[in-house]
């Protein structure tokens, strides 16, 4: 099972974390479609964190462009 609080915090969405053990205190029926959202939303926030740091890295490292001989 996913800590979705630590995720949450480890992203340093403080506001959203927050929210989430408001949502959580309410009761569990309210939360089992949320839960699958906030987990989906969270994998696609790593995938793009993870995309831009590597375009990052590959424009720091300035390397050459590519370019056809034709």
């Amino acid at each position: 099972m996913r800590d979705l609080m630590a995720e949450l915090k480890e992203l340093r969405l403080h506001g959203m974390a927050t929210a989430w053990a408001e949502l959580t205190a309410q009761g569990e029926s309210n939360t089992a479609s949320s839960k699958w959202l906030l987990e989906h939303l969270l994998e696609q926030e790593h995938t793009d964190r993870a995309m831009r740091s590597v375009s990052h890295q590959m424009n720091m490292a300035k390397l050459p462009m590519h370019r056809d001989l034709a």
